[in-house]
């Protein structure tokens, strides 16, 4: 056992063979195998420490990904604590560590150059992906032939919610759209046709999805110039969840880790589950077939569930035919899942069943057992139980959720759609009708007026308010405008004047109603940028309350919108988890229920019918037996998850495909109770990731503003105006783009004409990104400014290190994160340079200790990374003409940096403490003047804020 090895085993003496092999097999391609509860979590973790300590590579040369943030996060974070008890001094945060998506992202964002995108592009995520192909509908999918849309669909959304999979299909397969328009298939060929269009104005428009993320860095990877570059710099890939990835993920890897192809996988192929996202098992059960020398290593000794749970789920699993008629397997063989050999475990009933008369019924047995076992104190908190549902939509879990209401037990259930369900976002809606008119006969016809009706209900009491005669006032303004007209108010100015009255003032002293309401001001931003109404005026009026209401509330009623989930607390403490099988995956419980056993289970077939021949590799699960396959594999995903307790509910007879671990099972409440009331289940402490605080984003906001920070950092709100920060981006983002050239070698191109063509290029960027856009005079300034600046530094140019350069400092309680706008040097001597776009303040201004503290952080940080003593820490002022003028110098000391350390420990902790009170009331002039919950503050009395929208 070599020396790093033995020292892990210190640490870690309950290893067992495979993981210590699994972690030391560091050269050429290997494929982890990985059963549920196998540690496999552990053994990522401990192989990229393994990595660094023996020196087979810099924390920078190793990249490590899986498939959600929450994951990631758990990697980030072990690999910090146990890095720390090996003695590893090495900085970890060049680790690259993310899904793949986001590591695509952050490659992109490096290398903008190589791509057809531009600064400030956007990322489409499922909701705006739907409204982007719904704002240019017209050039995407073009009219309606015998009143359908491509031959098949009747309306717009219709259309769009079934054209997406195919989109992302297209896109995820590399398939050529020429070919799709060469098809004697007129359906393909129109597909190929919508498709061309709609990435042609997914460029455009500065826009990228999640599928094209990943072709886009593909190319980068491929391309000449840069490809081998990024390639070089990694040594070792490690890819967690790779069952669930698909055809371009899997060339992503294989093309980053050749030659040398030091690749580890990991996963399950019986752990897949989003083939609804085109991830195939084909990339697990071939991966070894793209190499000569694929090692293997099975992690198949489950720690986690009980030896009965195991023993049943493995019936299951075995109890599925994975061959098909040629005798091919879509399975490894022989593979099962064994509890730990030195492990006694206790006798008392681990795997039963409920099952109701009906669905009253079901729900109250359910729910009368959740209540034994914690009365019994075989649980202590309703926490540790997670009810697990195929869908857990109302019609889903509802006769569950109702049975524990009516005996007191608590739960959460964020991504029930259940969203325009709650009582404050009703009567948003009911004040939005009323400020726009929308009532009548247009109420009456509309399918979702309950929800307006109930909002009015609820609202009766406020009838002679201050909120009436607000409402009353703007409606009347609107009313009033005349041809030509308009009101300098965006929507979502409406939704601030609102919440400064109650009853949603008083709604904003609940969190959970505040994060419905923060959510509400996230739509209608959303709103304001696809369908392109910023302010009111006297043309878009009517249009405004018809696309608000009968397109854009309509499609987002329709499918359903989740509640918030905190981050910081997943799984709230003295609640029952409602949860998706989906949800589910990657955490485990004391006590599993799992229900839908006799609900129907689709799988989508009719994309790979329709495309699967334009595959680069053809399709490979035969499609008869995919619906059995997947069903077990959620299935077993759901039934592995518990610890201690498995309990299968149903009404119906379950599915043939459960007879293996339902038959034979005793049925709760006739099981031996003596022996599980005995049982103390020991809670489970979910992982809750480290936070992280930006030096600008956080701390400073923080310092200008508890209360802002709270409203639109810790709650999330969406500014309705955000033109304040277009000036200082623009400039900034304009300058980093002079440095890119110069790192780049194109310094002798750059020219006032180049200059401007990238000013106006980041200002249109910005502008499609909903910022307000800058009079003429600001703008021209802007432009000076950066070709000022130019002309001025031309001497500086050869000396520049590295632009926008991510820095960050792990503590014991967070993470702080920053950004240095410039490093200069030569000669092993480094300057930290940061870029200001505002007037020059006096040295004495308390803004400049501020910077001076982020510098500061700096310097320590480029000292820790490039062992070099920061020479100098430098403000860059732009508003000045002449550079001696512009700069402002701040000597570096460590002992400035101590203080430093604990100013932001104490920040940091009165944010995580949720500190918000305002003790000293900002500059109102200054701090609140374009602040959206102004007219709030001054309601409270907090700040005396003059507005004729205060009643």
């Amino acid at each position: 056992m070599d020396q790093v090895l033995s020292e892990i085993v210190v640490l870690f003496p309950s290893l067992n063979t495979e993981q210590q092999k699994a972690i030391t097999t560091t050269e050429g391609p290997l494929l982890l195998i990985a059963g549920p509860g196998t540690g496999k979590t552990l053994v990522l973790v401990l192989r990229t420490l393994y990595l660094i300590k023996t020196g087979k590579a810099l924390p920078s040369e190793i990249v490590l990904t899986t498939f959600t943030e929450k994951a990631a996060f758990e990697l980030r974070d072990r690999v910090s604590q146990i890095s720390r008890k090996l003695g590893i001094k090495e900085s970890l945060h060049e680790l690259k560590i993310g899904t793949i998506h986001s590591i695509c992202e952050g490659f992109i964002s490096k290398n903008l150059f190589y791509t057809q995108l531009k600064n400030n592009y956007l990322t489409l995520d499922d909701l705006t992906q739907y409204l982007f192909i719904y704002e240019h509908f017209n050039e995407i999918v073009g009219p309606p032939r015998n009143d359908l849309y491509l031959g098949k669909w009747k309306t717009k959304w219709s259309t769009i919610k079934a054209l997406i999979p195919f989109i992302n299909k297209i896109t995820e397969e590399l398939i050529d759209p020429e070919q799709l328009l060469r098809s004697e298939d007129k359906f393909v060929r129109n597909l190929g046709s919508t498709y061309k269009q709609y990435r042609k104005l997914l460029f455009e428009n500065n826009r990228i999805d999640f599928s094209h993320l990943q072709t886009v860095f593909l190319d980068i990877l491929q391309n000449e110039t840069v490809g081998p570059k990024i390639k070089d710099k990694i040594k070792y890939i490690m890819v967690d969840e790779y069952q669930d990835t698909n055809y371009v993920q899997e060339q992503i890897i294989l093309t980053w880790g050749s030659p040398i192809n030091n690749i580890c996988v990991v996963g399950d192929e019986d752990q897949s589950l989003y083939r609804f996202r085109g991830a195939t098992i084909r990339n697990i059960i071939e991966f070894p077939s793209h190499f000569k020398d694929c090692k293997e290593i099975p992690l198949l000794t489950n720690y986690r569930s009980h030896k009965q749970i195991i023993e049943r789920y493995n019936s299951f699993m075995q109890g599925v035919d994975w061959a098909d008629n040629d005798g091919r397997f879509y399975r490894f063989m022989n593979k099962e899942v064994i509890p730990p050999e030195d492990t006694v475990f206790p006798d008392y009933p681990s795997v039963f069943s409920i099952w109701g008369r009906n669905e009253f019924d079901e729900g109250q047995r359910v729910a009368e057992m959740i209540k034994h076992l914690k009365d019994k104190n075989v649980i202590t908190d309703y926490r540790d139980v997670a009810l697990v549902l195929k869908s857990v939509r109302i019609e889903s879990s509802g006769h569950y959720t109702e049975a524990f209401d009516r005996l007191g037990i608590p739960y959460f259930n964020p991504r029930a759609k259940a969203y325009f369900e709650n009582d404050e976002i009703k009567m948003m809606l009911a004040c939005f009708a009323m400020l726009f008119e929308f009532m009548g006969e247009h109420l009456e016809n509309y399918p979702y007026r309950d929800y307006i009706y109930q909002g009015f209900e609820l609202l009766k009491d406020y009838i002679k308010s201050p909120l009436s005669e607000y409402i009353q006032r703007r409606n009347a303004q609107i009313n009033s405008l005349g041809e030509g007209q308009s009101l300098d108010i965006t929507i979502g100015d409406y939704l601030y004047q609102l919440l400064a009255y109650k009853p949603f003032s008083r709604f904003l002293k609940e969190e959970n109603k505040t994060r419905n309401l923060s959510i509400f001001s996230s739509l209608l931003r959303k709103f304001q940028q696809y369908y392109h109404f910023n302010i009111v005026t006297f043309k878009n009026k009517e249009f405004i309350k018809f696309y608000l209401f009968g397109s854009f509330f309509r499609f987002l009623i329709d499918g359903g919108i989740d509640e918030y989930e905190d981050p910081d607390n997943p799984f709230p403490k003295g609640h029952v988890q409602v949860m998706t099988i989906h949800q589910s995956k990657g955490l485990d419980f004391p006590v599993i229920i799992v229900g839908s056993l006799a609900r129907g289970f689709t799988t989508q077939k009719q994309i790979d019918r329709t495309l699967g021949s334009y595959y680069e590799r053809g399709l490979f699960e035969p499609e008869k037996r995919i619906t059995d396959f997947d069903r077990a594999r959620h299935f077993y995903v759901a039934f592995s998850r518990a610890q201690k307790l498995l309990v299968l509910t149903t009404t119906d007879t379950p599915h043939r495909t459960f007879a293996p671990i339902w038959e034979g099972l005793d049925q709760w409440p006739h099981v031996k109770r003596e022996l599980l009331n005995a049982q103390r289940f020991s809670p489970k402490n979910q992982y809750i990731p480290k936070r992280s605080f930006s030096l600008t984003s956080d701390i400073n906001i923080y310092e200008t503003c508890p209360r802002q920070y709270q409203m639109y950092r810790e709650y999330k709100f969406e500014p309705s105006r955000v033109g304040s920060v277009l000036f200082g981006t623009l400039v900034h983002q304009t300058i980093e783009d002079i440095h890119r050239y110069v790192l780049e070698g194109k310094f002798n191109e750059i020219n006032s004409e180049l200059i401007e063509e990238l000013y106006n290029e980041n200002y249109k960027g910005l502008i499609a990104t909903g910022l307000r856009p800058l009079a003429l005079t600001p703008r021209e300034a802007g432009l000076k400014q950066v070709i000022t600046y130019f002309n001025q530094n031309k001497d500086l140019m050869d000396r520049v290190i590295e632009t926008e350069v991510d820095v960050s400092v792990e503590k014991d309680k967070y993470i702080i994160l920053g950004k240095i706008d410039l490093l200069l040097g030569k000669d092993n001597k480094v300057e930290i340079l940061d870029f200001k776009t505002q007037p020059k303040p006096d040295f004495n201004d308390l803004l400049i200790e501020r910077y001076k503290r982020q510098l500061s952080l700096y310097g320590y940080i480029v000292n820790q990374r490039y062992g070099l003593h920061p020479e100098r820490l430098l403000l860059y002022w732009t508003s000045e003409e002449i550079r001696d003028n512009a700069l402002m110098e701040f000597p570096y000391s460590k002992d400035y940096v101590n203080e430093v350390g604990k100013h932001f420990d104490y920040v940091s902790s009165c944010i995580m403490e949720k500190k918000f009170d305002i003790n000293n009331p900002p500059d109102v002039s200054k701090i609140c003047k374009e602040c959206d919950f102004r007219i709030y503050c001054s309601k409270e009395g907090v700040i005396n804020f003059k507005s004729e929208d205060i009643l």
